[in-house]
């Protein structure tokens, strides 16, 4: 503990009622889960590594959630396919366990992303898909990062990069969101900071102000430009075995 705080942050927003009541309905939540199930193929093992209360599988029967607080997987009331508590730089899964990893929200916040990509990569099955969503660019950064413990905001190339070391194949990397969804996590984030704990009768009015805000972000960011985009997806596929053995 940390003058009085856990360790690992979320433990602390996890014992939070208001907050758990609220994640899954939060607008950026939302939007990330939307553009997220696109690239998840229809059958197969899901991954959902990082989840916290939070889950982005758009297929929870499916899904096995994994995450380093032990708090989160505690407070989760979802049903799904396994959870469990394990690193994302030392997880204990066997080699080509899933077919589809969901990593969101994640890579920024490990101090060595690169020994992470390289579990990513050794858990994945041949041809499966890892789908990434991570926050861009340095310029922004801002007090939302130093909150919830960021290490970094990926440079454009550089999370492609460190996943192509790592091998995997056919990466692509899409713009998720920009100016105006960052302006909102911040203002929501000083909102949350000065006005204490979620109050629970103001819960239905956040959730359908949170709806109503996913709706004017999925037409106003998609024509947000590269050099204002903020957060990033990044899909990339295990190589196939007769390409790893060349």
């Amino acid at each position: 503990m940390r003058n009085g705080l856990s360790e690992n942050p979320f433990d602390d927003l996890c014992r939070e009622k208001g907050y758990l009541s609220l994640k899954r309905s939060l607008f950026n939540y939302r939007l990330r889960k939307w553009k997220i199930s696109k690239h998840v193929p229809p059958l197969g093992l899901i991954l959902d590594v990082g989840s916290g209360v939070a889950p982005v599988s758009p297929d929870l029967k499916r899904t096995v959630l994994a995450d380093i607080s032990e708090e989160a997987m505690r407070s989760i009331d979802l049903r799904v396919k396994e959870k469990l508590v394990t690193s994302v730089t030392d997880m204990c899964f066997e080699a080509a366990s899933f077919d589809c990893i969901l990593c969101s929200e994640v890579l920024e916040h490990v101090a060595d992303d690169s020994k992470a990509v390289s579990e990513l990569r050794k858990i994945l099955k041949a041809g499966g898909t890892l789908v990434i969503t991570v926050p861009f660019q340095k310029k922004y950064w801002g007090e939302d990062d130093d909150y919830v413990g960021h290490v970094r905001r990926y440079e454009p190339g550089e999370l492609e990069e460190k996943l192509k070391k790592a091998g995997f194949g056919m990466v692509e990397t899409f713009k998720l969101s920009g100016p105006i969804e960052r302006f909102l996590t911040l203002a929501s984030l000083r909102y949350y900071v000065n006005s204490g704990p979620i109050r629970k009768s103001f819960i239905k009015i956040y959730r359908m102000a949170n709806i109503m805000i996913f709706v004017l972000l999925l037409f106003a960011e998609s024509y947000v430009s590269w050099a204002r985009t903020t957060r990033i997806l990044t899909v990339a596929r295990g190589l196939e075995c007769s390409m790893r053995k060349k």
